[in-house]
């Protein structure tokens, strides 16, 4: 199953519940550390297996910066710059894939974490095989969540025929988890996320 692991680096307790309860509350499968001293992020970082760091630049000291900048393209993590002063200059040094301001809402914070920890498998589906209308149809009612004797009772056709498309569509996009198709199917516009429970 593909599950994202993500880092929250920020003092406030406020900014670490409230983007862990936008997380939890999201169609994103992922495990969540939040921390609010910078041992702790880098304890975790050394780990070696975050995908995304999601962090408020301004708390970090100018050797700190540098010594995290090192320490995340030597292992290929995905940095959101949490923007509390809604001015670009406290960005500083540190390279980003995508920044969140305090005045997003909801959907627009969970669109950029998606399509930071998307990106690499965005890639990857670039190079896939394309799915038919179909097999898109179906995709569009798994990651609604139906079950296959639902799909097939929507879409008229047996519940064998939705299994072959199931894993011809697994099979083209390499995606097995119905959480990473859930995350294909929004990417590619076939369902939105005010769609998704």
């Amino acid at each position: 199953m593909v599950k994202a692991k993500i880092i929250i680096f920020d003092r406030s307790t406020i900014v670490l519940q409230g983007i862990t309860s936008i997380l939890e509350k999201s169609p994103i499968f992922c495990e969540i550390n939040s921390v609010q001293s910078f041992d702790g992020l880098i304890s975790l970082i050394k780990r070696g297996d975050t995908d995304l760091l999601i962090v408020n630049s301004r708390l970090l000291e100018k050797d700190q910066l540098i010594y995290l900048q090192n320490s995340i393209s030597k292992n290929s993590i995905k940095i959101i710059v949490l923007n509390t002063n809604q001015g670009h200059s406290e960005l500083r040094d540190l390279k980003y894939n995508e920044i969140i301001t305090l005045c997003e809402n909801e959907d627009e914070i969970i669109k950029k974490i998606i399509s930071c920890i998307g990106g690499e498998k965005q890639k990857k589906q670039k190079q896939a095989e394309i799915i038919s209308s179909r097999e898109e149809s179906i995709l569009r009612e798994i990651a609604l969540g139906l079950s296959n004797k639902e799909i097939a009772d929507k879409l008229f056709i047996s519940q064998h025929t939705v299994i072959t498309h199931r894993k011809n569509i697994t099979r083209k996009l390499g995606i097995k988890s119905v959480s990473g198709l859930t995350i294909y199917a929004i990417l590619n516009k076939l369902i939105s996320l005010d769609e998704v429970e």
